[in-house]
């Protein structure tokens, strides 16, 4: 039982800043998965603006030394949500 607190404590006091990083490596690696998988070009040139923008904003991320600020993280994750709303518009035509 005290592992599963210690994780959920970890969990709780992570920084900002790496459960965005996170988060971004794992769209990334999904993306990568799914552009081996996809046959049609359009949705291949469409899977690849995405994983551009995402490694860009991860990129950024990395730079940043210090956490984010609440305000901040709201707008990155904002932004990481219309990335993934253009690509699933884009994917459904």
């Amino acid at each position: 039982m005290s592992k599963a607190i210690y994780w959920q404590y970890n969990e709780f006091i992570q920084s900002r800043k790496e459960k965005l990083v996170k988060m971004l490596i794992s769209e990334i690696i999904f993306l990568k998965t799914n552009i081996q998988k996809v046959r049609n070009q359009t949705e291949i040139q469409e899977l690849k603006i995405a994983l551009d923008k995402l490694e860009f904003l991860l990129t950024k991320l990395e730079k940043v030394s210090s956490d984010i600020p609440e305000t901040d993280f709201d707008k990155i994750i904002m932004l990481i949500y219309g990335i993934f709303k253009v690509i699933a518009e884009k994917l459904e035509v």
